[in-house]
C-alpha cells in the first residue's frame, strides 16, 4: 500500500519539478527582455520586421508598454512559482515521511518473523 503512495508521491513531486524549471526558465527569459533597453528593442523589432512603419517616439512608448506587462507578467510568474516551491517542498516532506512509516512497517514485521 505505501509503496504504491510513494510512487504517486515521486511521479507529482517529478511533475511539480519540472513545472518549477519552467516557470523558473519563463522568469528568466522575461527579466532578460525586461532589462533590453529601448535602442536595442528597437533594433531588435527593425531586424524582425516590426516597427518599420513607426517613429523613434512610437517605438519608444511601445517599449514601455510592453515593460509594463512584461512586469506584471513577471509578478504573477513569481507568485506561481513560490506555489509551485511550497508545493514542492510539501511534496518532499510527504514522501519523507511516508519512507519513514514504510521503513517502520518493515522493521516490525522483521521483528515479529
Amino acid at each position: 500500500m505505501w509503496c504504491s503512495d510513494i510512487r504517486g508521491i515521486c511521479d507529482e513531486e517529478e511533475a511539480v519539478q519540472r513545472r518549477k524549471e519552467a516557470l523558473d526558465s519563463l522568469i528568466y527569459r522575461r527579466c532578460k527582455l525586461l532589462r533590453e533597453s529601448s535602442e536595442e528593442r528597437m533594433r531588435r523589432a527593425q531586424d524582425n520586421g516590426e516597427w518599420r512603419h513607426l517613429s523613434q517616439q512610437e517605438c519608444v512608448k511601445l517599449h514601455q508598454d510592453e515593460k509594463l506587462y512584461l512586469t506584471s507578467q513577471i509578478d504573477r510568474l513569481r507568485l506561481e512559482q513560490a506555489r509551485t516551491n511550497r508545493k514542492l517542498a510539501e511534496l518532499r516532506r510527504l514522501k519523507a515521511q511516508a519512507k519513514l512509516i514504510r521503513a517502520a512497517e518493515v522493521a516490525a514485521g522483521k521483528k515479529r518473523h
